[in-house]
């Protein structure tokens, strides 16, 4: 299978009329046409489509379908996108022109909650609204935020006009950073974030000079932000930030001050640290829609030193050392401050900082000290500190989220830049609906997305926990109420080559069974934008997100593209000497030891020698300690074919880099072209089912049972034959 997949070729089949890509409305609901979703074959890697068509042409429409918590469609919905409107039909279903790019789209309705979100042109959208009874409030959250370090020197070589921000940053200046999420931030009744920084008029200092006196000296990192970036959160639609981490503190005292009177100044509420441990324990309180919310925030980074050396300053506040800092998450004061905040709130959220850095799953302490918020009476715990985005956990409506990730930071470590915003409908103090809307973090920034990077970020916030999340339309539902709809189908499947086939599993749809006398594998994608399609909204580059355009003789378009709108084409000629190189922009983390296949699509014009080169490294900085080099295989000239490499990842490495060569030729000119590049990471055989994983590896023959779960409403969003409910 290839990455549109056999979603995109079902829908089509739904949704069009004829041998037309442009999108005919349905006039009723209806069910996807059955047809075969897998087509075996015995091949060595991922199965080519010979029906793949390019997506999101200029020529297609937004389509998408209006419909309530119950599936039935709502008419006469309005659908904005930038400066059209249009409204919805009787049977819930809108289209507006496009321009072939991704957009935000907002949907609002008399009786129900407005709703905005990321849409492809020809890929429909559902848009399930909740009705608006005056009594439901609307939260959204988001991860870590900062505005400082390499958003003024993005390379770190203190040349600084090329920074995203100027070194005397306006309001303006930091408004235009948030402007390509500002839609999704400000349709909420509240929203709140992890505010991972101080501030400061003199935010920025060289990475080569010494450390300035009013930063905290013992801290590994330090940075600060423009207090200007507060009014432009507030401008954004941020009205709350917890401050409970350890950068609240890289300032000190005068540091935490500043911060203080920034956000009170700018009318942006704030929990989480204060100048004692009172006022960084007290809560921060909202009422709205007949409801009160209170917000507790904490970190258990405490010190910034494993080993602690004299008279070293800790980050949080201590009325013994008479100093202001962060709330502590001690046992015993989180318990006592969730339960003072329950007597004076409906719902308590709890946001608790801590964990390994870049590990999605929680620590012991971290799941411990979230039991405790729990039992003390929270509904909600948004967990952070790891910058990774990790799963979900629903208990006794109580809804976790073990690791928001990031939201807008200058981090480089390539699984920080998967993100998600979390959006909570609360309705006399209880959770009534959850949902997540997929991000990426391109260019230290935020981006809604669509299509397949939609589709690899709903798998990770739906797969990683076990429990009742359903991928809906390219967004994460959480089912509360036990309402999914399940439907399955069973293919046989048969693999002729000892190494396996690699088998793409379909957009929102997962592996739930396996029965046969081979073996099958599950895995994910590390690499993820190895398709080069722009699916990201507002996104400055338009092509190829998070790759590096900087290495020359690259050229990016259709006609290098074996499916969609983009490919990459390497360009050599014989009186070059160098190879043409491309490569993602950083390295991908690995875990040593475990089994990884490299796989893509290439064509190329003549014989020469293509490389794949791995680089192994034992840090995220630094040259790396081995590499692997193996030429790709070329079969013929002028066509596309796949190609394929196995290797382990070598003991006591951290991260990989795929380097993709082509070297001179003796004579003329030759050009190599890529497409879906992927870096597969193959979990052990006893791994449990989940929706996580976005690719399989066939050995031998069997049956695979294909699963996928909606909610009322989204049958024609179903990418595979339909079960009979009554069996």
């Amino acid at each position: 299978m290839t990455r549109s997949g056999l979603s995109l070729f079902l829908m089509i089949a739904v949704f069009l009329s004829g041998c037309s890509r442009l999108p005919a409305l349905p006039q009723s609901p209806g069910n996807a046409t059955p047809g075969p979703v897998v087509q075996s074959q015995a091949f060595s890697t991922v199965t080519p489509r010979p029906d793949a068509q390019p997506q999101g042409q200029a020529n297609e429409e937004f389509i998408g379908r209006v419909i309530d918590m119950n599936g039935i469609p709502i008419q006469g919905a309005s659908v904005e996108l930038m400066k059209n409107t249009t409204t919805s039909d009787k049977d819930g279903w809108f289209r507006l022109p496009s321009e072939g790019l991704p957009q935000w789209i907002k949907v609002t309705s008399p009786g129900f909650i407005s709703r905005t979100r990321a849409a492809a042109p020809g890929i429909p959208v559902l848009f399930r609204l909740t009705p608006d009874d005056g009594k439901t409030m609307v939260i959204h959250f988001a991860g870590d935020t900062m505005f400082g370090r390499r958003f003024f020197d993005p390379n770190e070589d203190d040349y600084t006009a090329d920074g995203l921000l100027p070194l005397d940053p306006t309001v303006e200046d930091h408004a235009r950073l948030l402007a390509p999420i500002k839609p999704l931030l400000e349709n909420a009744d509240f929203t709140v974030l992890n505010l991972e920084t101080t501030f400061s008029h003199q935010p920025y200092f060289r990475q080569r000079d010494a450390r300035p006196l009013a930063f905290h000296a013992t801290a590994s990192h330090v940075y600060a932000s423009n207090p200007n970036a507060v009014r432009a959160l507030k401008q954004s639609g941020v009205d709350i930030v917890d401050l409970g981490n350890n950068h609240t503190y890289d300032m000190l005292e005068v540091g935490l001050s500043t911060s203080l009177s920034a956000l009170d100044q700018a009318g942006v509420l704030h929990f989480g640290a204060g100048t004692n441990e009172a006022n960084a324990w007290a809560p921060v309180i909202i009422t709205s829609k007949r409801q009160t919310v209170a917000f507790v925030g904490c970190t258990t980074l405490r010190i910034p030193l494993n080993t602690p050396i004299r008279n070293d300053v800790p980050f949080v506040a201590s009325d013994v050392l008479q100093k202001g800092g962060a709330a502590y998450c001690a046992e015993a004061a989180l318990r006592s401050a969730v339960i003072a905040a329950k007597r004076q709130a409906d719902a308590v959220v709890v946001m608790i900082h801590g964990g390994r850095e870049y590990d999605r799953n929680p620590t012991s302490k971290i799941t411990y000290l979230t039991e405790i918020a729990r039992q003390a009476g929270a509904t909600l715990v948004v967990n952070h500190q790891p910058h990774v985005v990790g799963g979900l956990s629903l208990k006794d409506q109580s809804l976790v989220t073990w690791t928001l990730g990031n939201f807008l930071t200058d981090q480089t470590v390539w699984p920080s830049f998967e993100s998600y915003m979390l959006a909570v409908y609360l309705q006399e103090g209880k959770i009534i609906r959850a949902y997540i809307e997929p991000l990426i973090i391109d260019g230290f920034l935020p981006h809604g997305l669509t299509r397949e990077l939609a589709d690899y970020v709903v798998r990770g916030a739906a797969g990683r926990e076990t429990g009742p999340f359903i991928m809906e339309s390219g967004a994460m539902e959480v089912d509360l109420e036990g309402r999914a709809l399940q439907h399955t189908y069973i293919q046989t499947m048969e693999s002729a080559s000892r190494s396996g086939e690699i088998i793409q599993i379909p957009q929102a749809r997962w592996i739930s069974d396996f029965k046969g006398t081979g073996k099958l594998l599950l895995g994910r994608d590390l690499l993820w934008v190895g398709g080069f399609e722009n699916d990201e909204v507002d996104s400055a580059s338009r092509v190829a997100p998070l790759w590096d355009l900087t290495l020359g003789n690259i050229q990016i378009g259709q006609d290098y593209a074996y499916e969609g709108e983009t490919g990459i084409r390497l360009t050599r000629g014989a009186n070059q000497i160098e190879d043409a190189v491309t490569t993602n922009l950083h390295r991908v983390l690995v875990v040593p030891n475990t089994d990884i296949s490299v796989t893509g699509m290439i064509r190329i014009n003549q014989g020469v020698v293509v490389l794949a080169q791995l680089s192994w490294y034992q840090a995220t900085v630094g040259p790396s300690f081995v590499k692997t080099t193996q030429p790709i295989e070329i079969q013929a000239y002028g066509t596309w074919q796949p190609f394929r490499i196995d290797v382990q990842v070598p003991p006591k490495t951290v991260a990989l880099g795929l380097y993709l060569r082509l070297t001179p030729p003796d004579k003329g000119t030759v050009t190599a072209d890529f497409d879906n590049i992927r870096i597969i990471e193959w979990v052990k055989p006893a791994a449990q089912y989940s929706p996580l994983y976005n690719y399989a590896l066939l050995t031998g023959t069997g049956d695979l049972t294909f699963a996928q779960e909606i909610l009322p409403g989204a049958e024609q969003w179903v990418t595979g034959p339909q079960v009979d409910q009554n069996k």
